[in-house]
């Protein structure tokens, strides 16, 4: 038994020796470990950092503004700031006016708007001589009047719609003298009228000149005109 016991002893220290070589446990041998293979298959002296190539940053873009587009420039310069336009001017005068026609025309003047100039003038001479029938009092009294008056062949009439002393008179023609005014009275005796007479105006007239925007006044002297019966309506330069 001594001899085998001496043999696998033998044996057990022949394995440990061989194990202690492959591992390089004594320094000398050959190592064949995972740790020399990769140390012997690595060459670190030859080992580059490399880095990965990166194109040049391209410098920032400049931003440049749109071009204005052209029409609109054009157009701009086509058309320059148009110049506020003003209104034709025109002159209207209202002669013969008695105070009381005077202070109507002015008070309807003030009410049509602003653009109006207003000059007014009195005169004492006698102006026109004005063939009338006085104020009947009423409408119906003034339309049964004209009645009559047709009836006897005088049909240039008008009725007086105004306020005032000569309301409901019946207008029969307005002269510039006496003379035309004592023959157009003549007349309508002739025909049988005799309630018919002359009244002198002019006595304190006013004549009154209107200026101001030529479409605005034609409206103003129209409506005036309609009004104002007998006045006299001339035009002057603005």
């Amino acid at each position: 038994m001594a001899p085998l016991r001496v043999t696998v002893i033998i044996l057990i220290f022949a394995n440990l020796l061989a194990l202690a070589l492959w591992r390089g446990w004594l320094g000398d041998g050959a190592s064949y470990g995972e740790p020399e293979r990769l140390s012997n298959q690595l060459n670190p002296e030859r080992l580059r950092l490399m880095t990965e190539a990166r194109p040049p940053l391209a410098p920032p873009a400049v931003v440049k503004p749109a071009p204005e587009p052209a029409v609109a420039k054009e157009k701009a310069e086509a058309d320059p700031p148009a110049a506020d336009s003003v209104a034709p001017q025109a002159c209207v005068v209202f002669a013969g006016l008695s105070p009381d026609q005077a202070r109507e025309l002015t008070a309807r003047i003030a009410k049509a708007g602003t653009g109006f100039k207003l000059s007014e003038t009195r005169s004492e001479a006698p102006s026109s001589w004005w063939v009338h029938i006085p104020a009947q009092g009423s409408r119906d009294g003034a339309e049964k009047k004209a009645a009559e008056l047709r009836r006897l062949g005088v049909d240039d009439l008008f009725i007086m719609q105004d306020p005032g002393p000569n309301q409901f008179a019946v207008s029969l023609g307005l002269y510039k003298n006496e003379v035309a005014a004592t023959r157009l009275l003549d007349a309508l005796k002739e025909k049988g009228v005799r309630s018919a007479q002359i009244a002198i105006r002019g006595a304190g007239t006013v004549r009154i000149e209107v200026r101001g925007p030529g479409d605005s006044l034609a409206t103003v002297a129209s409506d005036l005109s309609e009004r104002l019966r007998g006045v006299n309506r001339l035009e002057c330069s603005p």
